[in-house]
């Protein structure tokens, strides 16, 4: 009789899996030689069984150039846990050489054959033209398959998708449908951003109190996008009393867990205490965010740096940031697009045109710095 592997105990040949603590403990050692009989006599299930035993965290001393034969073996027979694993096992090089080309062929085979996780798995690649074409219908496809046959990835990844219509029609309420589907099966992700879709009115009225339950059950499971999406609702007053320090104290979770929107919304709420301190805070946390791209955090240390309020002002540097946010900013980000164009309109009442020119010649240097010749060109 073979010993009953599970699909998510196969995660263990993931990295990721192994972080994440997924494994069971099963003892395959002493099962290796009749399991090592019947694969060699070509049985599928024991050639995959015995590509668990090699990962070497079965009792069984990993090797695993021998549990990429096996599974690729078990893989052709038509195994269709063995042909996600074996895709695994390509995308991340182990056992073998790292092929992104020949894993997606292996999700797909495994896919046609409805096994859920290589749909997502797929649909995921399809997404970001990784091994194969960019393919945003395609990708809805699948995940529309692996949504409706319950997976959570596959219905938090299809609610994403409603939510920015890619691949498929932009449907707020089919969006909120199938991130509550994912939320209710304790999947994280899916639970902070179904709270942003509720506090903020997507797919209907704004429903904080409810946005307050995901999001307070994302934070409790240390998900930055919970953290954040709490602190955002203790600073609005919104589904909670409103509350400066228990707001704050949820952002420094989201920031030190390098949420770039909980690390600019944590300086904002800085800013209103006023202290010294935390001015000193607010600013190196908006640096932080700025060096890495974040355009709303570029703006608010643009904006102190162009008006001091307790630090020292730099006229040149000011401008750059702002300059920055205004060409990185998404074009849907309207209110924020007007925000910035306004604040560039009154710094250039109070600065000198040799400070706008360093400023917008700065700007340049950072892009061509971060994206080379290809960086965006700005526009002021």
């Amino acid at each position: 009789m073979h010993v009953k592997v599970s699909e998510r105990t196969m995660a263990f040949l993931l990295e990721e899996a192994e972080a994440a603590g997924l494994l069971k403990p099963l003892d395959l050692a002493d099962k290796v030689p009749e399991l090592l009989r019947q694969a060699k006599e070509g049985d599928a299930e024991a050639q995959f069984e015995l590509a668990v035993a090699y990962t070497g965290h079965m009792g069984v001393p990993r090797d695993l150039s021998k549990a990429f034969k096996w599974c690729k073996r078990a893989a052709k027979q038509g195994i269709a846990e063995a042909q996600y694993t074996l895709g695994r096992m390509y995308m991340a090089g182990r056992g073998t050489t790292r092929d992104y080309t020949k894993g997606a062929k292996w999700f797909r085979n495994a896919a046609n054959q409805g096994y859920a996780h290589a749909q997502v798995s797929l649909g995921t690649l399809l997404l970001n033209g990784l091994g194969v074409p960019l393919d945003y219908e395609e990708a809805a496809k699948w995940m529309s398959s692996a949504a409706n046959k319950g997976d959570p990835d596959g219905q938090y990844n299809l609610g994403g998708m409603y939510m920015t219509g890619t691949g498929l029609p932009e449907d707020g309420r089919e969006a909120i449908l199938w991130l509550r589907r994912a939320a209710e099966q304790d999947h994280v992700e899916a639970q902070a951003l179904l709270g942003r879709m509720l506090i903020f009115g997507q797919g209907g009225a704004p429903e904080p109190k409810e946005a307050e339950k995901w999001f307070r059950r994302a934070a409790e499971a240390d998900s930055p996008g919970g953290q954040f999406g709490l602190a955002l609702l203790y600073y609005l007053g919104q589904g909670v009393p409103r509350n400066l320090d228990t707001a704050i104290e949820w952002g420094e979770k989201a920031a030190d867990q390098d949420h770039r929107e909980g690390t600019c919304l944590l300086g904002r709420l800085l800013l209103e205490r006023e202290t010294q301190e935390d001015l000193t805070k607010a600013l190196k946390l908006f640096q932080d965010g700025a060096d890495k791209g974040h355009p709303e955090s570029m703006f608010y240390l643009g904006i102190m740096l162009a008006g001091g309020g307790g630090i020292e002002v730099d006229h040149p540097k000011g401008y750059m940031w702002m300059t920055l946010a205004s060409v990185l900013v998404h074009p849907s980000n309207e209110r924020f697009m007007s925000a910035i164009n306004e604040s560039l309109e009154l710094s250039q009442t109070r600065m000198s045109e040799e400070d706008m020119e360093r400023g917008r010649e700065m700007a340049w240097e950072w892009q061509r710095k971060m994206h080379g010749d290809k960086g965006h060109q700005v526009i002021v």
